[in-house]
């Protein structure tokens, strides 16, 4: 499709995509490559660059007040799973109860230990690889949920706040050695250039936020899949060296850990998503309008 407007997608798409063909929407070309290795009797739109859920969602009810059937879409719930937001109500759009984004969704499941079993460095501790693959996870995700109390406020207030330029290494060298106390330096990077909004404040929103929202019950959803992959590339050495006694390699520091992850999910995990049965169940209530195949290996029953 050529248009990006979202009126003319609803009517351009019966013309581009094959009878009986449901025509799916994601949120960019990596979730595109993603889910093409799934897909049956279905076309993936990504959203053009620069647009967002709010993009997908627009289409959606353009194409249900046109009465078009067999178009959806797959996206991020994000914080809107937090939030409860209404915009998760909106027919045909499909997403995972569970887990905010993709790399979460790759994340709750064995793909971590696979990835860490396939690199070359770690093929002679496979005893200990599985120890050390939850130790990895568990970490990366208390401090990125840490982060996401920051990102959740920004998200319910829109207080425009830029986390675009975060330094990990400076923020997670922060955390693990201050505790609380980073809370109050990071606020202050992220208010020093917004005079009406002051740390202190934004602090006091914070600790409210951890009160409604306590780590241990919406752990995962307070996280951002990206926070996790880069604060797990950043600690990777670090609990390898305090588990093993050995450095890491630099080859295995400059891996690509999403790519690995991808490379290591298999249909079997996703089967145990709430996304795959959401998709299941639109399909049957879309009778003939197909999205996912039945399985890897056995094409007869695709």
């Amino acid at each position: 499709m050529t248009t990006q407007i979202p009126f003319e997608i609803v009517i351009e798409y019966r013309m581009s995509v094959p009878r009986n063909h449901t025509l799916v929407m994601v949120e960019g070309p990596t979730d595109e490559v993603l889910w093409t290795g799934y897909k049956k009797d279905c076309e993936l739109l990504p959203a053009p660059e620069g647009k967002g859920k709010d993009y997908i969602i627009e289409v959606l009810k353009i194409a249900r007040l046109l009465n078009r059937l067999g178009i959806a879409a797959i996206v991020d719930a994000d914080y809107w799973l937090i939030t409860q937001s209404n915009e998760l109500q909106i027919a045909n759009l499909l997403y995972d109860g569970c887990c905010p984004d993709v790399e979460l969704i790759l994340l709750n499941s064995p793909a971590l230990e696979k990835a860490l079993l396939n690199i070359p460095y770690f093929y002679n501790k496979t005893k200990q690889i599985h120890e050390f693959a939850e130790k990895l996870k568990e970490e990366s995700l208390r401090l990125a949920a840490e982060l996401g109390y920051f990102r959740l406020l920004n998200h319910i207030e829109d207080y425009g706040i830029s986390f675009k330029e975060i330094d990990y290494d400076e923020f997670i060298k922060n955390t693990l050695e201050s505790n609380r106390e980073w809370r109050k330096w990071f606020a202050k990077r992220l208010t020093e250039h917004k005079p009406w909004l002051s740390s202190e404040a934004l602090l006091k929103e914070i600790e409210e936020l951890r009160e409604k929202y306590p780590q241990e019950e919406y752990n995962i959803q307070l996280c951002r899949g990206k926070d996790v992959i880069n604060i797990m590339v950043y600690i990777l050495p670090i609990l390898f060296k305090s588990q093993f006694g050995d450095d890491l390699p630099q080859s295995i520091l400059n891996m690509e850990l999403t790519a690995y992850l991808r490379m290591s999910y298999e249909y079997g995990d996703f089967e145990k998503t709430s996304l795959f049965s959401s998709i299941r169940e639109w399909e049957s209530n879309n009778t003939p309008y197909r999205i996912i195949r039945r399985g890897w290996t056995n094409h007869a029953q695709t």
